[in-house]
């Protein structure tokens, strides 16, 4: 047993210590024996059972868990809790954890019932039935210690915590879910009320009843309940109550009780209730009658404005409203510069939200409309700020093009011509060019001439792509020719490179990268000329990179840039100077890893240090996390009174074991060992497989809030365009599993010291059979849906090893009586096509050439895909002709083995897939032969520096080297790839 050995209690002697600790069973079991008659203890009787258990003999391994379901039948109690902490450790995967509720759970609950003012006791017990997710258990003991000790305050809380997350789960019955909530809310209204009734009655604090709702925690809990299992007039009472009302808790600083009636209000439609509460939380005044600070809550006047919006057809006055109060903040002579942005920004939304829409933002070359006047005069006041450009990005994208052509390319460079200094002036023009970018990547810069020809507003041009190349290009000269000057420059130059030139690369390369993806290529191999515009982005945020180390945007960029152009180890250094690790990972992880056993194999190795430090940065978080059903910063929550917490981390954990990046960690995990050909454990005994199945649900979000988002929200964002393909969902997810399962069951070989029974081969036999049965009606359920979920190659490999199953399928009890013949034909004829196309994906030409070189780079993941549908092919055939010499073998008649021409074709496949990995083999060691050249760094040096392109002037070419050893490093790592 590798688990982590109990202490054994005070007063054990030293004697019988030392051999538990040593694990000296046999000595345990004496010993232990010896003290139970003696003492008439309990406790040694569970540890004799639990030291039995640890034997290698097969008729004791069970002694603890027939010991714990006999108490359970039997009604008896074990009154000494650390002997029931006993049981539970000999027990660990021996007992589901789904029964820890119909075993220990009972037992625990019986334990405290004996000794219900033992806390300590009670306490253990508790955190034990929360941590196994034993709810109903929990809630038993929660109320026994409420009662124990009705002068302790948290007890209560926590009671009714636990009882509402009893009604809540859905491990409970419709109607106990009905009863614990009721009883919950009454328990929380009761305390409601106790606090009311103390402010009432006048008491002094130190004399109010101890049971009272008092925190914040603990009015959000009360909200929660209310929320959750009251009726709408219960909420009603809620709000208007004189301690608990939004105002009176917002008053005292409790923003998020005011969040939390706003979000229920706005649920229900209630926009006038909103409204009124907005207003007045926002309108509270000190004791010398002037507006707080909290009336400057950015967040609040976001709903307000949302509200009046709402209202103001059947309110006409909710607009002055706004405005006055407005108003009255900015005279206000307590108004700090740090929130007098907020109010700016919210006077700027009101006047977009409420004020006219159809009045056209310029007339004869002058801003005409209110709106922008307004963002004009807030961009007048806030241009310095690094937050500008974010705070009225969507606001300038409400506004017409005309009107935000003369923000970009009029009113913002004689604003950055006013400054003189250095710093400001760059920030200024740096603003401008984001302004100038967004324009251009908005498709209300586009319209219909009089000849129906699309032609771009901003120059005039005919328009043959998504975006105005020409335009782009000009922004593109304009940018770099600023970027120049910079560099030059004797200025502020510390502060400026450090803050300035990062975003003005970027933006330099995002032009660069716009021209690549013109045509809509995103998640495709790129034409030669496009990969050039990716090559000379990445060349120059590598060169800004080294310059300021860790910069998040610069980083994440790059991370995909690398992966995008198979560049894996250059990647990984980057990877790991940004730092996700723990929780994070879990929504950035497949920015980095998604794929990226598809690009770099050998980057993954688990037999090198920097490859199991990567794997177990994706796999650790997981592991700590979902090690018991419950984490441990459960307890940690309910100790500190974050009851907020408590209700939320459980719905985390839950998301966290439905997790699309801990199934992807599954998935890279298991393709890398099969591509380098290491050992792994069954796939059936890893949670991470046997706990999903076809019905479940496996979400993903990645978060690319940390990527610039510059463009308009009328195209596809960059970071989706520099994705090696579609992200994780739940079908690819589920697809890729299944996948290795087939893997899994066509490649399995037992243990050398497995001695195989008379009947084993009927064993097996059943077990394939049933195991492809399962795979060809899961496969198709998967399989339908959108193709944009996954990159060609990964669609047809799907599709591969779908058609494969059915094969095995019907090709392991084959009859010749019945009509399978043909479609056995039809499907080995379908497998062939898809082989060739698959194989037709992987763009290359005859000649060696950069493009030839560089192409071939960029589609490591089709090869991969390749290699997969041949293994997936050639264990398939090898199996089936197999199988079918064995069927000849026993039946001598031949009805049960395949007819000649279709054992012909399922050879014929085996060759093609053969031929196909041949190849495959090839194209990488000409790659090697390719990039190892001594003339392949002047060539690629030249080819980057040829065509059209202002951003070529701009590059040093010092991370040229370091992407060509990134570049040889992967095809060394390809070396080891085995294929079948």
């Amino acid at each position: 047993m590798n688990r982590q050995r109990p202490r054994l209690k005070n007063g054990v002697d030293l004697q019988l210590q030392s051999a538990f600790h040593d694990g000296n069973w046999p000595v345990v079991i004496r010993l232990a024996e010896k003290r139970a008659k003696l003492s008439n203890d309990q406790y040694y009787e569970c540890l004799k059972i639990c030291a039995e258990s640890q034997l290698d003999d097969p008729s004791t391994k069970f002694a603890a868990v027939a010991a714990v379901w006999k108490h359970v039948k039997d009604g008896s109690t074990i009154k000494d809790v650390e002997a029931i902490e006993l049981m539970e450790w000999a027990t660990t995967n021996l007992i589901d954890p789904d029964d820890f509720a119909e075993t220990l759970g009972p037992l625990r609950v019986r334990a405290v019932k004996a000794s219900p003012k033992d806390k300590y006791a009670a306490t253990r017990c508790l955190e034990s039935c929360l941590l196994h997710w034993d709810l109903a258990s929990a809630q038993q003991i929660a109320a026994i210690i409420d009662r124990s000790f009705p002068q302790e305050r948290d007890w209560l809380f926590w009671n009714i915590v636990i009882t509402h997350l009893l009604s809540t789960s859905p491990l409970t019955t419709p109607d106990k879910r009905k009863l614990y909530g009721t009883l919950a809310q009454k328990q929380i209204e009761r305390a409601a009320q106790a606090a009311e009734q103390a402010q009432d009655s006048n008491e002094a604090s130190n004399k109010a009843p101890s049971r009272r709702v008092k925190t914040e925690e603990e009015v959000l809990l009360l909200y929660d309940i209310v929320e959750t299992h009251g009726t709408p007039q219960d909420f009603r009472k809620l709000i208007s109550s004189p301690i608990f009302s939004p105002v009176v808790q917002f008053r005292q600083g409790r923003k998020e009780v005011v969040m939390r009636a706003i979000a229920k209000l706005s649920r229900d439609g209630d926009w006038p209730a909103v409204f009124n509460l907005c207003n007045d939380c926002l309108s509270d005044c000190d004791a010398d009658g002037q507006l707080t600070l909290l009336a400057s809550d950015i967040a609040m006047w976001r709903h307000l404005i949302t509200a009046a919006s709402h209202v103001k057809d059947t309110n006409p006055d909710s607009a002055n409203v706004v405005q006055k109060l407005l108003a009255k903040l900015l005279s206000s002579s307590h108004m700090r510069p740090m929130y007098r942005r907020n109010i700016l920004l919210a006077r700027v939304l009101a006047v977009f939200s409420l004020g006219p829409s159809d009045e056209s933002d310029l007339t004869d070359g002058q801003p005409s409309s209110l709106r922008l006047r307004e963002l004009m005069r807030y961009i007048d006041d806030q241009y310095l700020s690094p937050a500008c450009f974010s705070d009225v990005k969507t606001l300038m994208e409400s506004l017409d093009a005309a009107g935000l052509k003369y923000l970009a390319f009029d009113h913002l460079p004689k604003l950055a011509e006013v400054d003189s200094n250095d710093f400001k002036a760059a920030s200024t023009r740096l603003l401008a060019h984001k302004t100038q970018y967004l324009l251009l990547t908005h498709r209300t810069t586009k319209h219909r001439d009089q000849n129906q020809q699309l032609k771009c507003t901003v120059c005039g041009s005919a328009v043959e792509s998504t975006l105005c190349q020409p335009c782009l290009s000009q922004l593109s000269e304009a940018c770099v020719t600023f970027y120049s000057s910079i560099t030059k420059s004797e200025g502020e130059k510390t502060k400026i490179n450090a803050e300035i030139l990062p975003e003005l690369a970027i933006l330099v390369a995002f032009c660069s990268l716009n021209l690549a993806f013109g045509d809509g290529q995103a998640g495709q191999l790129l034409k030669p000329q496009e990969t050039r515009h990716l090559v000379r982005a990445l060349l120059l945020l590598d060169d800004q990179l080294a310059q300021n180390s860790g910069h998040s945007q610069l980083s994440l960029v790059l991370t995909q840039l690398h992966i995008r152009l198979g560049s894996g180890a250059r990647a990984s250094d980057i990877w790991d100077v940004i730092g996700v690790k723990r929780t994070i990972i879990d929504s950035l992880g497949p920015i980095f890893y998604d794929r990226l056993s598809t690009i770099s194999p050998a980057l993954l190795s688990t037999y090198d240090s920097w490859g199991s430090h990567l794997m177990d940065l994706l796999q650790s978080h997981y592991v700590n996390s979902l090690k018991l059903r419950m984490h441990q910063r459960l307890i940690d929550a309910f100790e500190s009174g974050s009851y907020g917490s408590v209700i939320g981390i459980p719905q985390y954990i839950e998301s966290l074991r439905s997790s699309g990046t801990r199934a992807m960690s599954l998935v890279e995990a298991r393709r890398i060992e099969r591509f380098l050909g290491q050992p792994s454990r069954e796939l059936e005994s890893d949670p991470r497989f046997y706990e999903v199945n076809d019905d479940t649900n496996l979400t993903q979000t990645v978060d690319y809030g940390s990527f610039p988002s510059w463009n308009s929200s009328t195209i596809q964002p960059m970071h989706l365009n520099l994705r090696l393909g579609p992200a994780p969902s739940n079908r690819r997810c589920h697809l890729s599993m299944l996948a290795e399962a087939f893997h899994e069951l066509l490649t399995y070989k037992s243990p050398a010291s497995y001695k195989a029974s008379a009947g084993s081969s009927e064993y097996d036999h059943i077990f394939i059979t049933e195991t492809l049965a399962r795979l060809s009606n899961s496969f198709p359920r998967f399989l339908a849906g959108p193709d944009d979920e996954m990159t060609q190659p990964e669609l047809c490999y799907f599709e591969t090893i779908s058609l494969l199953c059915t094969l095995l399928s019907l090709c392991i009890d084959f009859d010749r009586s019945s009509d399978i013949a043909d479609a056995l034909h039809q499907i080995t004829d379908v497998l062939s096509l898809s082989l060739e196309n698959q194989r037709s994906q992987i763009l290359h030409s005859e000649k060696p050439s950069i493009e030839r070189t560089l192409t071939m780079l960029g589609s490591m993941h089709n090869i991969a895909m390749l290699r997969d549908t041949t293994a997936a092919i050639k264990l398939a055939a090898q199996w089936i002709l197999n199988h079918n010499e064995k069927e000849k073998a026993r039946d001598r008649s031949g009805r049960s083995s395949l007819p000649k021409e279709l054992a012909a074709k399922i050879k014929d496949l085996q060759t093609a897939a053969e031929k196909s990995i041949k190849e495959g083999q090839a194209w990488i060691a000409e790659l090697k032969t390719e990039t190892m050249s001594r003339d392949f760094e002047p060539q690629l040096k030249k080819w980057v520096l040829e065509g059209e392109g202002a951003i070529k002037s701009i590059l040093t070419m010092d991370s040229l080297p370091g992407l060509i050893d990134s570049w040889q490093l992967n095809v060394k790592g390809w070396l080891q790839v085995k294929w079948p």
